[in-house]
């Protein structure tokens, strides 16, 4: 229940000379009629059912702040909620209800557009203040800012901005928060997709000279072959054969272990991937359920494929049997397991490089 105490005070902004701390209900000039002004304080109870203060100020008399907290008090508790809640108090609740059902990589760009983005340009702002006029300025602010590089933040990543911000507000709608999404109403440029070329002898001639390449570029066959023969005698040449030939995400190679291949049948089974978040590694299943699909392979790459985990067997024969110098060069920190494509911890790793790169 909302407590019906009618709590009303006047404050104003001026700091004591000394000590720099605000005077606030204590002012000297306070009995002045134009210095200062009202607010009002009641009680609400928040969405997860606990009691929470809430105050709003800024009223010329003492009557309109009363006329304010009584149409607070009066109006649903839903929406007597959506008002004493800020922007910023709601959007870290729905990252908290939203973690358990969502994958890491999902929730952490969630939480990275509510910190560096969200709650700045509109935490402060009651939840039933939000209106699509605000929410357009804020939005209209993004295409024009700049990241850390001094590059404008790419449209893409506004259009991710305005999805996360599109969910928190469709959840705070089915709680009966607000009546409607306000998102609906803001418009901003849609993002184009790069359109891939070809690394032409000009577009390479380009890039060498000044370093000029373009958003999304593919190799040629002979650079292709260049590249698969630059990397024979990698140890990972398996792998990149894999990406070279059958355009797995590198996510789903750092994926792989050694059980997903069928060497006698010349398949492969991708039912994992493997994500680099700050300060871990996420191992979870691929990204839809159209990614969960068994790969044919050719003979040449399962011959690799099946070298490549005899290799990784020797090196994890125990002490005293036959096995390569690969588990010296890892160091103490070795283990033995199974993944295809190990670190030297031996976890899977996240290849950095793709046939869609700069050419060799």
């Amino acid at each position: 229940m909302k407590s019906q105490r009618e709590i009303v005070f006047k404050r104003c902004g001026c700091t004591d000379p000394v000590t720099g701390s605000q005077f606030a209900s204590c002012c000297p000039r306070m009995s002045e009629p134009d210095h200062g002004s009202w607010y009002f304080a009641v009680q609400v109870t928040t969405v997860g059912g606990r009691k929470a203060r809430y105050r709003r100020g800024g009223y010329a008399t003492r009557e309109t702040a009363l006329q304010a907290r009584r149409a607070l008090l009066d109006a649903p508790a839903a929406q007597s909620t959506a008002a004493a809640w800020t922007t910023a108090r709601w959007l870290r609740r729905w990252l908290r209800m939203a973690e358990p059902g969502l994958r890491p990589s999902t929730i952490h760009s969630y939480r990275d557009h509510v910190d560096r983005y969200l709650i700045p340009g509109l935490g402060r702002i009651a939840l039933a203040d939000l209106t699509g006029a605000r929410l357009q300025a804020c939005f209209d602010l993004l295409t024009r800012s700049r990241t850390s590089r001094g590059v404008p933040l790419a449209a893409a990543t506004v259009d991710r901005i305005r999805a996360t911000m599109r969910s928190a507000l469709n959840a705070a709608v089915r709680e009966g928060l607000l009546p409607a999404n306000p998102m609906s109403y803001v418009k901003i440029a849609r993002p184009v997709r790069p359109h891939p070329v070809v690394w032409t002898d000009e577009r390479v001639t380009a890039w060498r000279r000044g370093g000029i390449r373009p958003p999304v570029a593919v190799w040629t066959l002979p650079q292709l072959v260049r590249f698969l023969s630059g990397i024979e005698n990698d140890r990972l040449a398996a792998m990149w054969c894999l990406v070279a030939l059958r355009g797995l995400p590198r996510g789903e190679i750092a994926g792989l272990t050694v059980g997903d291949l069928d060497a006698a049948a010349r398949e492969l089974t991708v039912s994992r991937q493997q994500l680099a978040l700050p300060g871990e590694l996420y191992c979870g299943p691929p990204k839809s359920r159209a990614s969960r699909r068994t790969i044919a392979l050719d003979a040449d790459c399962a011959r690799r494929l099946a070298e490549h985990a005899a290799r990784q067997a020797e090196e994890t024969a125990p002490r005293g049997q036959s096995r390569r110098d690969g588990r010296a060069r890892t160091g103490p920190g070795w283990n033995p397991g199974r993944p295809c494509s190990p670190t030297p911890t031996d976890a899977p790793s996240a290849l950095n490089t793709s046939p869609t790169g700069s050419p060799s």
